[in-house]
């Protein structure tokens, strides 16, 4: 055997090692994606349990919308709950930017997003915790739910037909 025959002997194995190599890198992309989009469905349903089943903070918001006094300790339960709940809108957004949740999906939750910054009480909320979001969320929250021309949300709608006492006229 040759030393040219070693050459291309060493160069087929390369070739070779190269192709499985690429093989093995796509299959762990394609399973890094997968978990990512796991990952963001998760956080969809993340937004959701936040709000569910959780009879004190739901008779808090009530309370609110009905525009009854709060106690400090409750209208501090309230900021942290809000500042966790655009947070994880944020979570989701920036899973929309990246490809892991298409935008039918992310629309679906921005009309979530649109009722839980309807009522006054979460657009003060909002005007103060606002600096601490990334500057594409914000954009997004002022253009999309906070804007006159945003759509109102089907949830506001509902809540109006309950009791309109309970949504603000904007």
């Amino acid at each position: 055997m040759t030393l040219q025959d070693l050459g291309s002997i060493g160069e087929l194995i390369a070739a070779i090692a190269t192709v499985a190599t690429l093989l093995y890198l796509a299959a762990q992309i394609r399973q890094s994606t997968s978990a990512m989009k796991t990952s963001a469905l998760s956080s969809l349903h993340d937004v959701q349990l936040l709000t569910r089943d959780n009879d004190k903070y739901n008779a808090l918001i009530l309370r609110s919308l009905r525009n009854e006094e709060l106690t400090p300790e409750e209208r501090l339960h309230m900021v942290e709950r809000f500042f966790t709940i655009m947070r994880a809108f944020e979570g989701i957004w920036m899973q929309q930017r990246l490809g892991a949740v298409s935008r039918d999906q992310f629309d679906q939750h921005l009309d979530l997003l649109r009722w839980a910054v309807t009522h006054e009480t979460a657009r003060r909320m909002w005007a103060q915790l606002s600096p601490t979001f990334d500057p594409g969320f914000r954009t997004v929250v002022e253009s999309e739910a906070l804007s006159p021309s945003a759509p109102r949300s089907q949830m506001h709608k509902a809540f109006a037909a309950i009791d309109p006492k309970w949504v603000d006229q904007g």
